[in-house]
């Protein structure tokens, strides 16, 4: 059933490929030569040159996480205003959603009676001083608008920051009692941060509560990627080493950063540590969740041979490239990497100056193989 199978692709096997006990230098794929493979095989000639010393890794674009917010009532509340749309920008400061609750017409209401009483009791108190200092007052009458006075600013005091605690943002020194016609019970929920509104989860009428987290606000100017960096490059990676990346979404494109975080934890199971690289975002093309590739500087050049990237493939955990021989056969050789950058990657052993390797197309090889040998 196999035979039949690489007959449709046109594909035939070398008989060395197949012998379970062959030496790897021996291991070889042979196609057709009518194979629509052999057509889209390129092959490139290794060459001798410096490579800049850089440390490849698979990014993800996440949040700068002191730049995220989420907007939340402290209070049960109905919702009775949508101010700002998904997506809109928004500036610190400015309201998002208007609610409503009972309990936020109450302490508004004590709050403002006591700021009243605080001003009447402090004008009793000025005009006691006055009438005692032309002795037309007695010192009793003094000392209980003193007093009286304590007390009322204690409790616009207390007022105060009950409102505060209560609705966050609040400028109690703002309030009145007639707000240009709006309710007693109505305030705004107010974006500490100038940044996008990411998430907006209320609905006209709604209740929300104090576990609830119906608005997020990210300022975008500046994400993290954070890279995965294999283990054996570690001793490589520094804290402040420049870095470009490049996300699936704008292929030719390159962005640049800087390494501001390396994790103390090794993931045991894919043996990588996480790096965390700042990348300013102008425009905000770059979005929470994309994926992308890194290229963080390690400084210096590697001198060797170099290959396309494109020509490097995994094998079992095996490096390996492929040496076009003639006659559609392919050699299966191993190789020991070195430094990365550019598209090019160094190879410490395993070819040398002047060889050739298939630099595109060696996917068909790679599946061709795989197939065969069972793997």
């Amino acid at each position: 059933m196999k035979t039949a199978a690489f007959a449709t692709f046109g594909w035939l096997v070398f008989a060395s490929a197949l012998a379970a006990a062959a030496p790897r230098e021996n291991l070889t794929v042979k196609l057709a030569p009518d194979s629509a493979a052999e057509h889209e095989i390129v092959a490139a000639t290794v060459a001798a040159k410096p490579v800049a010393a850089n440390i490849a890794a698979t990014a993800t674009v996440e949040p700068d996480a002191n730049a995220v917010t989420i907007v939340a009532t402290q209070i049960p509340a109905r919702v009775v205003k949508l101010v700002v749309q998904p997506g809109q920008q928004v500036a610190a400061g400015q309201p998002l959603a208007i609610l409503s609750s009972m309990e936020f017409g109450q302490a508004k209401a004590e709050y403002l009676k006591s700021r009243a009483l605080a001003d009447i009791a402090n004008q009793n108190l000025k005009r006691e001083e006055d009438l005692y200092a032309r002795k037309i007052a007695s010192l009793k009458d003094l000392l209980e608008a003193r007093a009286a006075q304590a007390t009322a600013a204690a409790n616009y005091k207390t007022a105060r920051e009950n409102l505060r605690i209560l609705v966050p943002g609040v400028e109690p020194e703002a309030l009145n009692w007639s707000e240009k016609g709006g309710a007693l019970s109505d305030f705004a929920l107010v974006s500490p941060i100038s940044g996008t509104l990411v998430k907006r989860n209320l609905t006209l009428g709604a209740m929300v509560d104090r576990n609830d987290e119906p608005l997020v606000v990210i300022n975008l100017d500046r994400v993290w990627m954070t890279a995965n960096v294999f283990e054996h490059d570690l001793a490589r990676l520094h804290q402040g080493a420049s870095a470009t990346v490049e996300v699936d979404a704008y292929p030719k494109r390159t962005f640049a950063g800087s390494v501001t975080y390396i994790s103390d934890e090794v993931d045991r199971a894919n043996r990588t540590v996480q790096a965390r690289i700042e990348v300013p975002n102008p425009g905000h093309l770059l979005k929470p969740g994309m994926f992308g590739h890194a290229e963080i500087s390690a400084g210096g050049t590697s001198e060797g041979v170099v290959v396309p990237e494109s020509a490097v493939f995994d094998l079992g955990g095996r490096k390996v490239v492929f040496i076009p021989e003639g006659g559609g056969v392919y050699r299966v050789r191993d190789v020991t990497l070195g430094a990365a950058g550019g598209g090019q990657v160094a190879i410490l052993s395993g070819v040398s100056p002047g060889e050739q390797v298939v630099s595109h197309g060696g996917l068909a090889l790679k599946t061709l193989f795989m197939r065969t040998a069972g793997e």
